[in-house]
């Protein structure tokens, strides 16, 4: 029996290996599928059943120093109209002419302009329309436009502000997709809808110095009451850049439309170069007390004018003769024209220049923008006693920028350090790792801390008694000095049309914030910015508590 079975038991046992060896295999080819290739697999069989309906060049988050989005993913409503599915073609195109869109059927259709609680009230009851978020790079409002700066047309280059500056570090080369999934006639699944997707690591991430909320801030009151100009926030211990906003502003969502235009909306004022006005009274009186060229007691004598070789510049009360016998400490509070230029002439024009240079004019401040200008100071190689004169107040070929008059104000402040301004905090590489930490020039002492005291007691005056008692913000108090800058033009009544600064600090003691405000064309200084600067920096003080 046993020499029988035997060939039986060899078949058995074939068929058990060779099973063996079958499910070894589909075990094996199961295993690569689904380990190796699965991936791959999945997406080939994904995008069959995609439609794509925009694509979304993807680049790197830039984040305020709180870790709030700048500039990543926001939402605005887009129309995606499906036209196999459209029912009632008369509905839909009333729909579109309401919200004066193309009254023609069409696969995608932007509604930016549009809020979504208004489309979906509005919506016909037809499965071939839908209102989704289109995802977009920067904020509806254009929240820091001017600082973030804006992308090219095919929106993966940057073209100014920060996204041109970092663009090496922004820039992925991944896009994000908005799909709709189809079947095989490309007819959408009902119940799927319609999903962004994307790479969740694109690129690095940019953490700002910016702080959303003074940003917000800011841009909400020179939206009510600055057309044209320019306000810069700065901490003055560290430099650091809390708000920086330039009016007329645009969406880096539509910047074609920003091209065309009026009043330039594209430039940013606070890099921009300007006539300094009084606001450089603060340098020549900073040089004279330094080098002891005059004393906050001394005391001058204002006829109301002052004769400079053949040119006779006059203080704003020559009319009234002046301002008679005035000390150096009033002569600050109430801007006096003649005094300075007495001043300026007793220091010297080269020295008064390189006493400039050092505190950061005439050069650019290193601010992590491109298209910063240096500004402008007159030449040493020849200076007349009137361009000495024209530079004590501000006037002639003198040039600074709103960041610089930060610079100067921070000095002061911080008490006598002269601090880069600092718009980056850190780099967050793809993918985690090491954190690239932006670190500023160590600050280099150019005022003696007595002189900044005194600086502060004279700049005191200006909002206590002087020129800018608008300025002053009750509870905390506050210090600057105002600038009434000429243009040299006339407006249509034949009156000079100037630029209004106002540059101070807040609160008086233990400064935390340096306020910049800049109004082109705007009129007086004392005026028209000082008030503005009150209304910031009393916002600020009330609504942002100490960290």
């Amino acid at each position: 029996m046993s020499w029988r079975s035997k060939p039986g038991k060899i078949r058995a046992e074939s068929i058990i290996y060779g099973l063996l060896a079958i499910f070894l295999f589909l075990i094996s080819e199961l295993t690569w599928l689904q380990l190796v290739r699965g991936e791959t697999l999945a997406k080939r069989a994904r995008d069959q059943r995609m439609e794509v309906l925009s694509r979304t060049p993807l680049r790197g988050t830039i984040y305020d120093r709180n870790m709030q989005v700048l500039a990543g993913t926001f939402y605005e409503p887009a129309i995606i109209i499906f036209p196999e599915l459209v029912s009632d073609r008369d509905s839909v195109e009333e729909f579109l002419s309401f919200f004066q869109l193309p009254a023609q059927t069409c696969l995608y259709l932007d509604a930016s302009k549009v809020s979504l609680d208004s489309l979906n009230s509005k919506i016909p009851d037809d499965p071939g329309v839908a209102v989704i978020r289109q995802p977009v790079r920067y904020d509806s409002t254009g929240l820091a436009a001017h600082v973030i700066g804006y992308l090219d047309n095919e929106s993966v280059t940057g073209i100014s502000g920060i996204e041109k500056t970092f663009d090496t570090y922004l820039r992925s080369g991944d896009t994000g997709l908005v799909v709709s999934f189809v079947d095989a006639r490309r007819v959408p699944y009902k119940g799927l809808g319609i999903r962004w997707l994307h790479n969740a690591e694109a690129a690095a991430e940019l953490v700002l110095t910016i702080d959303r909320k003074i940003q917000k801030i800011v841009e909400d009151v020179m939206d009510e009451r600055i057309p044209k100009g320019a306000v810069v926030v700065m901490e003055p211990e560290t430099g650091q850049v809390l708000a920086m906003a330039s009016r007329p502003s645009f969406s880096p969502n539509k910047v074609g439309s920003a091209v065309k235009a009026p009043l330039s909306p594209m430039i940013n004022r606070a890099i921009t170069p300007y006539p300094a006005g009084s606001i450089l009274k603060i340098a020549v009186a900073a040089c004279g007390l330094e080098k002891n060229v005059v004393s906050l007691s001394d005391r001058f004598y204002d006829p109301g004018f002052i004769d400079v070789g053949s040119k006779r510049f006059r203080c704003y009360l020559h009319e009234n003769e002046g301002h008679g016998w005035i000390s150096f400490l009033d002569a600050m509070a109430y801007s006096c024209n003649p005094v300075f230029i007495e001043t300026a002439l007793r220091i010297g024009g080269r020295t008064l220049v390189d006493f400039c240079e050092n505190l950061g004019f005439g050069a650019t401040t290193g601010i992590s923008l491109p298209h910063e200008h240096p500004g402008q100071l007159p030449g040493t190689h020849y200076m007349s006693p009137q361009d000495t004169a024209n530079l004590a107040i501000g006037q002639g070929e003198a040039l600074v920028t709103p960041i610089q008059i930060g610079v100067l104000l921070s000095v002061i402040a911080n008490g006598g350090r002269l601090v880069s301004p600092k718009l980056v905090l850190e780099i967050k590489p793809k993918g985690g790792g090491t954190i690239t930490a932006f670190k500023s020039d160590a600050p280099r002492r150019v005022l003696s801390q007595d002189t900044c005291r005194q600086l502060t007691f004279m700049l005191e005056s200006v909002t206590r008694w002087g020129t800018a008692k608008s300025g002053w913000v009750d509870e905390f108090g506050s210090c600057g000095k105002t600038g009434t800058a000429e243009t040299g033009r006339l407006d249509s009544d034949g009156r000079p049309i100037c630029h209004a600064w106002f540059a101070g600090f807040a609160p008086l003691r233990d400064p935390r914030f340096v306020i910049v405000v800049l109004v082109e064309e705007g009129g007086s200084g004392g005026e028209v910015a000082a008030p503005v600067f009150q209304e910031i920096a009393g916002k600020l003080l009330f609504e942002s508590p100490r960290n």
